[in-house]
């Protein structure tokens, strides 16, 4: 019999600055109290899961993230210009009798490659970011990150996931890249239940409609955690109630808890709060075997 996968949590968020890595990485310290666990940091642009773990121990060596991006060779071009007329991002531009190959632009699909009559484009490798592993205890970060200056955040996202699916845990939490875009459709595709993390301001609240409209076209589960709960005056639970979205958390707003955050302190010995995380965990996890067992 083949072992069960890991379950897989997204935590996602309409906007930046509301809390989500803060509780993707709580509530991977909840579950490696109980299982082999993983955090995956998918915020390849700004990954600071790590801040919160500065004791956790490097396995192994990085690990390079490349993608193939075409390389001309002038003797044998002979402009004709298909490579330009089948790239999509405007990495390769035909004017006249010039051919120009911006490769920080490609995104690695070999149209170009392909399209080249003379075989004046062939492939090589470049960098794109990294991808490494830490550990702490039962709980295992592994961490996504761009090369500087680079704008393929979705080549090092997916090799992370790749990375992640070869290491045997129980639970994988994933921190996603705020918005809807590339990088996020890309981070939350695969889950087995997103969690969207919103705070209760007019900004967060426009927003968190946004992700909620990206998970549901996905079609994956979620819920919502209400962070700084208290702190502002949107009516996260109303809106909720209104899509017919579960609100599955709640963390209340208090200074000590900012402080706390804004230093990058875990806040493991705030009873109140692990306590919350757990039942968040408690209730993906057991929606997702309500859900296995449906299918059966």
């Amino acid at each position: 019999m083949k072992p069960r996968p890991a379950a897989v949590i997204a935590v996602a968020s309409g906007k930046g600055g509301t809390g989500k890595t803060t509780v993707a990485a709580h509530l991977a310290l909840a579950s490696s109290a109980l299982h082999a666990t993983l955090l995956v940091d998918l915020d390849v642009e700004a990954p600071d899961s790590m801040g919160y773990f500065p004791g956790a121990v490097p396995v192994g060596t990085a690990v390079p993230v490349t993608v193939a991006v075409p390389r001309l060779d002038e003797s044998s071009c002979t402009a004709c210009g298909h490579c330009a007329s089948v790239c999509r991002f405007g990495a390769v531009v035909a004017i006249g009798s010039v051919v120009t190959v911006d490769a920080k632009a490609c995104k690695g699909c070999g149209r170009c490659v392909s399209a080249c009559p003379s075989g004046a484009l062939s492939e090589t490798e470049m960098e794109t970011g990294k991808t490494s592993l830490h550990r702490r205890g039962r709980l295992e970060i592994l961490e996504g990150r761009m090369a500087i200056g680079d704008i393929r955040s979705v080549s090092v996202i997916e090799a992370a996931k790749r990375e992640e699916g070869r290491l045997p845990v129980v639970v994988r939490i994933r921190d996603c890249p705020p918005g809807v875009s590339c990088p996020a459709t890309h981070a939350i595709d695969g889950a087995d239940f997103v969690i969207l993390v919103a705070e209760p301001t007019a900004f967060s609240l426009h927003d968190l409609d946004a992700a909620v409209r990206l998970v549901r076209g996905r079609g994956v589960p979620s819920g919502v955690v209400v962070n700084k709960a208290g702190f502002g005056d949107a009516d996260i639970e109303g809106f909720c109630s209104d899509r017919g979205i579960p609100v599955i958390g709640r963390v209340e707003f208090n200074a000590s808890r900012a402080a706390s955050g804004a230093a990058g302190a875990l806040w493991e010995d705030d009873p109140a709060f692990m306590a919350e995380m757990g039942r968040v965990l408690s209730v993906t996890l057991d929606g997702r075997a309500e859900r296995e067992g449906e299918t059966r």
